[in-house]
């Protein structure tokens, strides 16, 4: 029973802080918007220095990049 309220509480810790991030309704949920030129979704290179799948590397943001989403 206790590991279900705990449960519930990271999910509602998590809601919030997904809510509260500005621009998630545009960008999947790895990334982040960047508005530093052109607005795109940002997000960091795995392990071994590959974009996660549909995002391409920006050597002037240093980071991997995809459009908005169009909601």
């Amino acid at each position: 029973k206790k590991s279900l309220v705990l449960l519930a509480v990271v999910l509602v810790a998590v809601a919030l802080i997904t809510e509260s991030d500005a621009g998630s309704e545009y960008c999947p949920a790895i990334a982040e918007l960047d508005c530093n030129g052109p607005c795109v979704c940002v997000t960091d290179r795995d392990a071994q220095g590959n974009c996660p799948t549909g995002f391409k590397y920006d050597s002037g943001r240093r980071k991997c990049t995809v459009n908005m989403l169009l909601a």
